[in-house]
This record gives structure tokens, C-alpha cells and sequence, in this order.
């Protein structure tokens, strides 16, 4: 829950929090979530090979999961209290450093905590159902942070004031839900680390070497830089195209991951009856084609149609999170009967930072299309726009993210173990 809690707010409001309230340029603005997430991609990987490694009192993974979770809860209010700098320069400086320390700390707890389940167990159904557990709950912290989110955001009387209020309460629940599992991770018995390590650069080359997993993780990028593309792009679209308040958000994905969560176990039996690709392939033409479908709403389309809409590619987006997963403890299990290792935390680790850089392109690619069309930024969320900026929310709430999302389940075709 807290990792879905952190994830879902960033990736939702953020842009938009950096844009209608803090005056920031779309492209400025773009840059700035860039650059922390496309860190990541270099020290997640990191943080998986040292998990492996690290011999303590406490196991493996735990002593991260601590200061990972304590650093993602300070940071993630820090980023939501800009200071009353001068500049919008000044203000895009603060998020970005803040940014930086925050995805950081959510990497020393995403990648030990995500590489668990491949331990776990030596069956691929039931490590399916372990996954679907973990991803159901994702889900529910996504439904926090992105339903309540923009509530309490509005409740809280918008602007600054309104963000600040919203980014205390959910860091007391990511503290509380991080550290929960911090603490209970210590009396599970996961598989020591092997006795046996090569070097983390050699480590690395052998998982990109690896087919399954290079073909996976490609389709995950893409899928991810969609799923990216199309939350960051969610404000804009319901405020700006649609007429509604912020609160709107919370109701669209409300909608979308309620639906998920409904099918989760519904993935979970398909997955069991025809093999996990082709169900991996099946969501993400689901997810894709929902999204497709969207570029006919405007205002005034009826709301049941969009709502609909919505759920459906909840239905979508959930097989395309639980699936890629699951498929990635199998790799990671037919790996370590060649190999004799256990490399949990190396495959994670490449992993969640192919999970980062799709989810840092997906905003990048709204902020860019944004800038393109002409999108006015304002520091009361006021400013008039231009029909331009309009269709560029739209398309990049619609068919950017769908022609992103159909490219992965392409690529996935190719996926062989």
C-alpha cells in the first residue's frame, strides 16, 4: 500500500501540482520528474545487487525496507511543502532535489521488497496468487493516493495549502504501511544469499543476455511509459478538457482501479487456463484499446460513457501489473536452476528500473506534448487555454498512451521460456 500510495501521487498530480500551482513551464517541469526517475534506472539495479549480497542480523532485505520506507515518508511531504521561493525556477529546483531523495529512498524499499516473492516459492501458480496479493494491495494504496488524493486536495481549499495538507496525511500512511512491513519482514524466513557472487556489472550483462527477461522488460518499459504518459496526463484532460474540478481525477481512477482490483482474480484464473503470456498480451491490447477509445470524449460526451470506458481499461491495467511480475519470478526461477545463484535482486532491481525510466517517459511525453501545443502554465490554475493546448491534453490522455501500451503487447510476442 505504501509503495502504490508514493508511486500513484507523484505519478498523477505532481506535473499538474508543478504546472497550476507553482507556475512551472510544462517542459521545464517535465525535465525536472525526468531526471530522478532516469537516476533510478541506474541505482536501482544497484540496490537489487547489494540486497543480494548483504549479510545481516536483521537478513537480507529488511535493513533497507527501514530506511527506505522512513526516507520515502519525509520526502514525499517535503515535496508537496515548496517554500515561498521567488522564482519558479527556484520552486522547480526544490521539487527536483526533493524528487531526487524521494525516488532514491523508494528505490531501497521497492527493490528488496519486490524481489520477495521469487523467493517465496517454487511453484509458478502459486507464486501467481502471492503476486496477485501484493498487486491487489498496490492497487488499494493507489486508490488512496489517487482517489483521495486530489479530494483532500480540493477539501483542504486547493493551491498550496491544499497540496501541503494532502502530502502530510498520506506520509503518515506511507510511514505507517512502509515500516509495517519492515518490521515484519524480519521474521520471514527468505533464502540466504548465495555463496557464491560475481561482480554487479557481470550480474547485470547476464540478465540483459537473458532472452525471456530482455523481451519482458522491454514490453513492461513501454507498457509503463503508457500507463505514465496517461496518469500524468489525467489532470489536464478532466480540468481542462472535460470542465471538471480536481476531484474528478479522483472519480476516473476510482473508476479504473476499482475495476482492477475486480479483476485481478480474474487474471489470475485466465493465467492458470492459458498460460501467462498470451494473458499478458490480452491486457495490454485491453488497456490499450479503452485508452484509444477515449479520444472521442469531450464535454459533451455522457459521463457513463467515460466511466465505462475507464473501468474497462481498469480491467486492462490490471493484467498488465499483475502478469509482468509473475512472469518475472519464473525467469528469475528458471535462472537459478542453470545458475546455481540466487539472483533475486539483480533481476528485480534491472527491473523496477525499467519500470522507473517507463514511468519517467510517460510524463515527459505529456509535458512535451503539452509544451508543443501551447499549454499555459499559472500559479492559480486560471489561465485561459488555447484550443491547441486542449487537444494536446487529449491526445496525450488517449492515443499516445495507447499506441505505447499496443507496442508492448507487440514486443511481447516474442517472449519465450
Amino acid at each position: 500500500m505504501g509503495t502504490g500510495l508514493f508511486s500513484s501521487v507523484t505519478g498523477v498530480l505532481l506535473l499538474f501540482f508543478m504546472t497550476d500551482t507553482l507556475g512551472i513551464a510544462a517542459a521545464m517541469a517535465g525535465v525536472v520528474l525526468f531526471i530522478p526517475k532516469f537516476w533510478d534506472v541506474v541505482f536501482d539495479p544497484l540496490v537489487g545487487v547489494a540486497s543480494d549480497r548483504t549479510r545481516s542480523r536483521w537478513g537480507r532485505r529488511q535493513p533497507y525496507l527501514l530506511v527506505g520506507g522512513t526516507l520515502s515518508a519525509v520526502a514525499f511531504f517535503a515535496l508537496f511543502s515548496v517554500p515561498d521561493l521567488g522564482s519558479a525556477q527556484a520552486r522547480a529546483l526544490w521539487v527536483g532535489i526533493v524528487f531526487f531523495v524521494g525516488m532514491s529512498a523508494y528505490a531501497l524499499f521497492a527493490v528488496p521488497y519486490a524481489a520477495m516473492p521469487a523467493e517465496m516459492s517454487d511453484d509458478p501458480h502459486e507464486r501467481t496468487v502471492i503476486m496477485s496479493w501484493r498487486m491487489g494491495f498496490v492497487l488499494l494504496g493507489t486508490i488512496a493516493g489517487a482517489v483521495a488524493g486530489p479530494m483532500v486536495v480540493q477539501a483542504a481549499g486547493g493551491g498550496r495549502e491544499g497540496y501541503r495538507t494532502m502530502g502530510a496525511a498520506l506520509a503518515v500512511l506511507i510511514a505507517l504501511a512502509m515500516l509495517t512491513t519492515a518490521v515484519s519482514a524480519r521474521s520471514f524466513p527468505l533464502r540466504p544469499a548465495s555463496a557464491h557472487t560475481m561482480p554487479a556489472g557481470e550480474q547485470l550483462r547476464l540478465a540483459l543476455a537473458n532472452r525471456p527477461y530482455f523481451v519482458l522488460l522491454l514490453a513492461y518499459v513501454l507498457v509503463l511509459a503508457g500507463n505514465g504518459a496517461m496518469a500524468a496526463a489525467a489532470p489536464y484532460f478532466c480540468v481542462h478538457v472535460l470542465g471538471g474540478k480536481p476531484d474528478t481525477v479522483g472519480l476516473v481512477f476510482g473508476c479504473l482501479l476499482l475495476a482492477a482490483i475486480a479483476a485481478m482474480p480474474l487474471w489470475v484464473a485466465a493465467a492458470r487456463r492459458f498460460g501467462k503470456p498470451g494473458c499478458a498480451i490480452a491486457a495490454a491490447l485491453v488497456f490499450g484499446a479503452a485508452l484509444a477509445l477515449m479520444a472521442v470524449i469531450d464535454r459533451a460526451s455522457p459521463p457513463q460513457l467515460f466511466y465505462a470506458l475507464c473501468a474497462v481499461a481498469g480491467v486492462g491495467f490490471a493484467g498488465t501489473q499483475l502478469l509482468p511480475f509473475s512472469m518475472l519470478t519464473d525467469v528469475i526461477e528458471r535462472d537459478a536452476q542453470r545458475s546455481g545463484l540466487r539472483r533475486e535482486g539483480s533481476f528485480t532491481g534491472l527491473f523496477i528500473a525499467g519500470e522507473k525510466a517507463g514511468l519517467a517517459l510517460g510524463p515527459l511525453i505529456t509535458a512535451a506534448v503539452l509544451s508543443v501545443s501551447g499549454f499555459v502554465p499559472s500559479a492559480d490554475g486560471t489561465a485561459l487555454q488555447p484550443p491547441s493546448a486542449l487537444v494536446g491534453a487529449g491526445l496525450a490522455f488517449s492515443l499516445v498512451p495507447a499506441t505505447l501500451v499496443v507496442a508492448g503487447a507487440w514486443v511481447l510476442r516474442r517472449y519465450r521460456l
